[in-house]
């Protein structure tokens, strides 16, 4: 395994509360730093890891987790929040299978990454765009954070993995300036329940349904 996805493992599960963890998209790449791990995917592994307790299958966009209320201490997803479809529906089963206090760890990438944002004003028409497609969507940091509030989480730390260039084969850690790196891990508490209401104008006032 890459040291890249090495370090990456590392930090995610070094963030962890003492207790479970629901790692959310294991299959490719299983995390070899976690303990007491169950693991979530659409496959599964080619090779069983040793560290896991169980491995189960859903669909992120449209099955619930197969595991009850409150069951987890933390939920980790590396990479797989902007590859679905409904990003809400799977940020509300993880809150509903965590603790009061749990924890969710994301990584993922920010739409606010330097490369991006001059492709996006500068460089269509001459340069590829650096995402290949498989990104669903993107956010920004403050995006991210207005999501996880959204439903039902605090976030309380926002870190940076690497700064990287499109032309120079080159990563720098920047942990302190998330606004300068590709991938950003969002760490955020369960304060609550996830607000599944939608806002809607009615008489000229916002109300829930």
């Amino acid at each position: 395994m890459k040291k890249i996805y090495l370090n990456k493992f590392r930090r995610l599960s070094e963030h962890c509360k003492t207790g479970n963890v629901l790692d959310v998209g294991c299959s490719a790449l299983p995390n070899p730093f976690l303990r007491d791990a169950y693991g979530l995917d659409v496959i599964m592994p080619d090779v069983y890891p040793e560290n896991y307790r169980v491995i189960k299958l859903s669909n992120l966009n449209i099955q619930s987790f197969p595991f009850e209320d409150g069951f987890f201490h933390n939920v980790i997803a590396g990479d797989v929040i902007e590859h679905l479809e409904n990003p809400s529906f799977f940020l509300r089963e993880a809150n509903r299978v965590l603790k009061y206090g749990g924890l969710i760890v994301l990584c993922t990438p920010q739409a606010n990454d330097w490369w991006v944002t001059l492709h996006n004003w500068f460089f269509r028409s001459w340069i590829n765009d650096p995402d290949p497609g498989e990104h669903l969507q993107n956010w920004t940091i403050l995006d991210m954070m207005r999501l996880l509030k959204k439903n039902g989480f605090k976030v309380r730390r926002v870190e940076g993995l690497y700064f990287k260039s499109p032309l120079i084969p080159i990563h720098i850690r920047v942990r302190r300036f998330p606004q300068l790196t590709w991938q950003a891990i969002y760490l955020a508490e369960k304060v609550k329940e996830a607000d599944t209401s939608i806002l809607v104008k009615r008489g000229g006032e916002l109300q829930k349904l």
